[in-house]
């Protein structure tokens, strides 16, 4: 399965000598192979594809591969060790402030009193 695996993934990758790919067993679910996947930063995208599409069509045929064999199998991208996740931060309430109706009124007021000058 390891090498069905490398296989896909070095065909689709810009940089096909960076691929590696591990194999462990599970501890917490005997008989589950995992299997990671690491690129080049710049092939991340194009393994995991638009809305993660490619990886799961890439886990689609491993999970094939791996039910004709008797076998169970999770394929997993790995991060890079200094990547931080982004977190989209939620922003303060004192950096919003939303418009009143009577904020909207007095700017038009004063609008149309500069106009009038």
């Amino acid at each position: 399965m390891k090498d069905l695996l490398e296989y896909i993934v070095k065909s689709i990758v810009n940089q096909p000598d960076s691929v590696s790919i591990s194999e462990r067993e599970s501890v917490d679910f005997p008989g589950l192979t995992i299997l990671s996947v690491s690129v080049a930063e710049d092939d991340k995208g194009i393994v995991i594809g638009k809305r993660g599409r490619t990886i799961n069509a890439i886990r689609d045929i491993m999970s094939i591969n791996a039910i004709r064999s008797n076998k169970r199998v999770r394929i997993m991208v790995e991060e890079e060790e200094g990547a931080e996740k982004k977190e989209e931060k939620a922003p303060e309430d004192e950096e919003i402030k939303e418009k009143q109706p009577e904020d909207i009124v007095d700017e038009q007021e004063e609008d149309i009193f500069e106009d009038n000058i």
